[in-house]
């Protein structure tokens, strides 16, 4: 049934000429993907608060709470997972997902961009959402035309996500 779902969305991407076939890459430095390519998560505003914690805070329905008192590392909060609408309250329940994750951005125009770029779009909060962590390692690298939340009315929201940050980052479709 799954499959027949994503068949038909793919489908009718297709036709309403929304979703394109990926093009081959050439050019991939060092033979191909690597995470340590995209660096760790940064504190840019140097406040302690790493990415991680950040999008933690930001997606959180409640205060969060931190591990200690100088508020670095978030322990728990209430999230709602956007892809399957499931209630967390640990943070070690929640991974942050890439919308367009970093494997998948590599072989569609990564691979040739700075290490700087690759560190602003791994860590880019536009990009990024709290999910529930099973579903996001079930995910892995997948693109739209192969993997989408189970949660059928956050599906739009989804592709409309991914096509803006494809279109941000100049990824070829």
């Amino acid at each position: 049934m799954r499959s027949q779902i994503l068949k038909y969305t793919t489908a009718l991407l297709l036709i309403c000429g929304c979703l394109y076939a990926p093009l081959p890459c050439h050019g991939f430095r060092d033979g191909g993907y690597s995470r340590e390519a995209w660096g760790r998560w940064k504190d840019f505003d140097h406040d302690c608060q790493n990415t991680r914690a950040e999008i933690l805070i930001r997606d959180s329905l409640v205060p969060v709470k931190f591990a200690t008192k100088r508020h670095c590392r978030v322990v728990s909060g209430m999230w709602i997972c956007p892809y399957t609408g499931h209630v967390i309250f640990d943070s070690s329940d929640i991974d942050i997902d890439h919308v367009v994750p970093l494997a998948y951005a590599w072989y569609h125009g990564g691979s040739r961009w700075a290490r700087g770029i690759r560190v602003r779009f791994a860590n880019d909060p536009d990009n990024l959402l709290a999910v529930e962590n099973r579903i996001n390692r079930s995910k892995g690298s997948r693109g739209i035309r192969k993997w989408l939340p189970p949660r059928k009315d956050y599906r739009g929201k989804y592709i409309a996500l991914w096509h803006r940050i494809q279109k941000k980052y100049r990824l070829v479709q």
